[in-house]
């Protein structure tokens, strides 16, 4: 925790954890959202798809990420504040996008 963190409250009681919970009852536009891909190798030649410029709804992004992973066949995360799907399939994970009418933006070489 920081040191500046509200813990405790007269009023609340205890205040940890609080500020996760209304992450997810945030609605999102999706014609709004404007996904930022970009594809990712290590030294072994392994390739990750990160995708960052998430809403701050958790529920969502995990519906997200699932349906990627699922329909893709391949592993991958939802992280706090990005998505990494492991595959080198650039093409793949946009025609998803493309298909659920989000807008994406591809960032990086």
């Amino acid at each position: 925790m920081k040191d500046s963190e509200l813990v405790w409250s007269s009023e609340s009681g205890d205040m940890r954890g609080k500020s996760n919970k209304s992450q997810s009852d945030t609605e999102v536009i999706e014609s709004e959202l404007v996904l930022k891909l970009r594809r990712l190798t290590s030294g072994k030649g392994r390739t990750v798809i990160e995708m960052t410029g998430l809403p701050q709804n958790k529920k969502w992004n995990q519906r997200l990420c699932k349906e990627i992973k699922k329909s893709l066949g391949v592993g991958g995360a939802f992280k706090s504040d990005f998505i990494e799907i492991h595959s080198s399939e650039f093409e793949k994970v946009v025609n998803i996008l493309d298909k659920r009418s989000l807008r994406w933006k591809k960032t990086g070489g």
